[in-house]
């Protein structure tokens, strides 16, 4: 065989490998969008999360729940997920045309110290929640380092209780921290 052919036979090879990775890929968004049920591909296309079943939650992400932790409630965009245990926020941020390669990120409930709602009106409605943590080893610390995360929710899911929680991890922590 020449080498001419040789080249255009792996070019084929990587062609057909990478169209069947991009199928595989849209297969996988699609069984993840059945289970959002039928607005979580609209709502992720805006860049909003929608809430996930904890039983999908539990039997997908389990594998990355500490001892004795367990799942609150957990929330979609696309492929990623914000997953709130009775612990941590964990991010899932899976990557790449397959989605096989993963991201995990963790933020303890116990460095929240800020949190932030804005709604286009009622709690019914669009809402950006923010929260601030502290991102440094020791809370204490003269230097704390702190960073921000904003989630987006789309209009018809209540914030507020999510809002009202995280406000009370974030007030009972600032107490602490200051005690």
């Amino acid at each position: 065989m020449a080498f001419k052919d040789m080249i255009k036979d792996a070019a084929s090879t990587a062609m057909s490998t990478a169209q069947d990775a991009a199928q595989a890929a849209m297969e996988h968004d699609r069984q993840q969008a059945k289970a959002q049920g039928g607005g979580g591909i609209m709502q992720g296309l805006m860049g909003n999360y929608s809430e996930l079943p904890v039983e999908a939650i539990e039997q997908q992400y389990g594998m990355y729940l500490m001892q004795g932790e367990r799942f609150a409630t957990g929330f979609a965009l696309l492929r990623d997920k914000i997953l709130f245990t009775d612990r941590r926020i964990v991010f899932i941020d899976h990557q790449g045309a397959t989605g096989k390669k993963t991201a995990v990120e963790s933020i303890y409930l116990s460095s929240i110290i800020g949190v932030e709602l804005e709604t286009g009106g009622a709690g019914f409605d669009h809402a950006e929640l923010t929260f601030t943590y502290i991102t440094s080893h020791y809370y204490k610390a003269y230097d704390v380092k702190t960073a921000s995360k904003r989630l987006d929710f789309p209009g018809g899911f209540n914030v507020q209780p999510l809002y009202a929680l995280l406000e009370g991890y974030a007030y009972a922590n600032v107490q602490r921290i200051n005690a």
